[in-house]
């Protein structure tokens, strides 16, 4: 009874791993960093170096294989490129945390591109992207991962160090206020003193009419 007991737990544990296995993602930790990665910001009205506002401003993303890297390059076969958080603007939100299972990970939330096929004959990749509205205030950095036929991640590169302390950049969000709306809001304010006014010297006139007739 104690052996059959033994076998039912063993075999628990070998499906639970098998299930465990099957459902893990790649890791990062066993990924080279073979890409090397660029950002500029294209601003029509910049506000501050290293400042994009979200919903106006481009970031102008380039991409390459480092000369360094291994022949392991030749299964590359598309690359993705994301918007990522940087370890300041993760800090109490888990919904942003870093999780060294790529299936599990949270820091890339943004696609800046669909998978880009890979040709080695090119040699400066690059891609430009419109920050989106729906991209909240932070601190950023751009990631890019490549693929191979299988369509799992086999490496990486990222703007900023391995640490993700340097080389970062900062969204802002609009305020959704233009130029119009303030006009119109001084136009608006300006008739109701107008308006104001008027009807205090029509009420003042109509009182004295008012008397005029009692005489």
């Amino acid at each position: 009874m104690v052996s059959a007991r033994k076998f039912v737990l063993r075999y628990i544990v070998v499906i639970s791993c098998l299930v465990a296995s099957a459902t893990a993602g790649v890791q990062f930790s066993s990924l080279p960093r073979t890409l090397a990665v660029t950002v500029t910001i294209i601003s029509s009205a910049p506000m501050a170096p290293n400042v994009a506002m979200a919903g106006r401003d481009q970031l102008v993303v380039s991409w390459w294989v480092n000369e360094s890297s291994s022949p392991a390059v030749s299964e590359y076969k598309n690359v993705e490129v994301k918007l990522c958080f940087a370890p300041v603007s993760q800090v109490d939100r888990r919904w942003r945390k870093s999780n060294n299972d790529l299936k599990k990970d949270k820091t890339c939330q943004f696609d800046m591109s669909e998978q880009l096929p890979y040709s080695s004959n090119i040699k400066n990749n690059t891609i430009t992207w419109t920050v989106q509205r729906d991209v909240p205030k932070g601190t950023y950095f751009v990631r890019a991962y490549a693929f191979n036929a299988s369509g799992s991640e086999v490496a990486y590169g990222q703007s900023t160090n391995k640490n993700k302390t340097s080389d970062l950049f900062m969204v802002e969000p609009i305020s959704g206020r233009h130029a119009s709306l303030d006009i119109a809001s001084v136009v608006c304010a300006a008739f109701s003193v107008v308006s104001l006014f008027a009807f205090f010297l029509v009420e003042k006139w109509s009182a004295q009419k008012a008397a005029g007739q009692k005489k």
